[in-house]
């Protein structure tokens, strides 16, 4: 069975692709919610991102941690979280930071998505 790869991993990961301008904590927990692959938590003083590692043979854990890091830039860089409309967690500001970021990861070869592989080399 494939080792899960380790919390600094999935910060120097996430890094490679954006330098976010607010500190982030990473955390790899070793469970599977029923609900939730991943999750941002954001308190008066801390920014935490968390990967379920037992969610890794339904998909790549590098696509949860770009997921919940689009979270961290839409609420530390791009307006919040918990507005309405676009502006909501998962609004249309959101989807586009999130889409930002993949694209970033493919180009730089962080990440590869066969489906949209052509589409971004071509």
């Amino acid at each position: 069975m494939n080792r899960v790869q380790t919390a600094e991993y999935f910060k120097e990961y996430l890094l490679r692709i954006y330098t976010c301008k607010v500190p982030f904590e990473l955390f790899v927990i070793d469970k599977k919610p029923r609900t939730k692959m991943g999750a941002y938590i954001h308190t008066s003083d801390k920014h935490r991102i968390r990967i379920y590692s037992k969610w890794r043979s339904a998909c790549p854990l590098e696509g949860i941690a770009i997921h919940e890091y689009a979270h961290h830039i839409h609420e530390t860089e791009k307006g919040g979280i918990f507005g309405r409309g676009a502006n909501k967690s998962h609004g249309e500001i959101f989807w586009r930071i999130y889409s930002a970021l993949m694209a970033r990861a493919q180009i730089k070869g962080c990440y590869h998505d066969e489906l949209i592989e052509d589409i971004l080399t071509k």
